[in-house]
Parts: C-alpha cells; sequence; structure tokens
C-alpha cells in the first residue's frame, strides 16, 4: 500500500484551510497546512515527503506566495505547485514557477483535487514518469 501524497496547503484565512484541509483528507491525501510564507518555509524544509505545493499568490508577509513557490521548487525540484489567487489573470507568467496552473478563489477542495489528479499524472517534457515514486 503506498503512501498518500502530502500536500502543503498555504492560506492566510483560517476558513480556507480548514474547509480544504478536511477536503484533501476525505480525498486520500495528507495535508499539511501553514498560514504564512514563514511557516511554509519551515515545514517545507522540514518535510521532503511534501509532493504539491499549494499556495496563496496574493499571501503577504515576510515570504510572498510567488517566493514561497521559487523557494519550494529549490528544496524540492520535482514538486507541484498550484497558486489560488482572488485575480489569477494579473499574475504575470515570469513571476511563477514552470507548469504551475493558478484557480481563482474562493475555490471548493474537490476543484484542488482535480488540479493535483492532472499534474501527478501528466508526463514531464523530459519524459520521465512521475507515477514512479
Amino acid at each position: 500500500m503506498s503512501r498518500p501524497v502530502t500536500v502543503l496547503l498555504v492560506a492566510s484565512d483560517s476558513l480556507t484551510r480548514q474547509i480544504t484541509a478536511n477536503g484533501l483528507t476525505m480525498y486520500g491525501y495528507e495535508p499539511l497546512v501553514a498560514r504564512d510564507g514563514t511557516e511554509a518555509m519551515a515545514m517545507l524544509e522540514a518535510e521532503r515527503r511534501v509532493s504539491v505545493l499549494v499556495v496563496d499568490a496574493d499571501l503577504g508577509g515576510d515570504v510572498s506566495g510567488l517566493a514561497l513557490a521559487k523557494a519550494a521548487r529549490l528544496i524540492h525540484p520535482r514538486i507541484d505547485v498550484i497558486y489560488a489567487s482572488r485575480a489569477p489573470h494579473r499574475i504575470p507568467d515570469e513571476a511563477k514557477v514552470k507548469g504551475a496552473p493558478c484557480i481563482r478563489t474562493p475555490y471548493q477542495p474537490q476543484q484542488i483535487v482535480g488540479m493535483i489528479g492532472e499534474l501527478r499524472f501528466r508526463m514531464p517534457a523530459d519524459g520521465s514518469d512521475r507515477r514512479v515514486a
């Protein structure tokens, strides 16, 4: 039996964190939650099993959501990233990490689950199979 995929969810809104984490758990994922970029950075450095980062691109604080995603890719080069934003069309492509989709907030947990599924089972450009853990 394989371990569930670990998802780091970073959102400043406590209700969003709670509802999304509960939804991820219901769908068989293992959610970790952080309320800001600083807390999320510590989790990324401590938890090597994080496979997916769902981050609020509008996150304020010492570590922005966009900066967090770039740092996450440096720590875990194969991590999948999903951005959430009130205005996803306003995020310049060069500010995002490669291959990261963006979803408009507010969102439903099943939307995040669907995006994770698409990201986890796509074939990378280098031809390697991501499904092999």
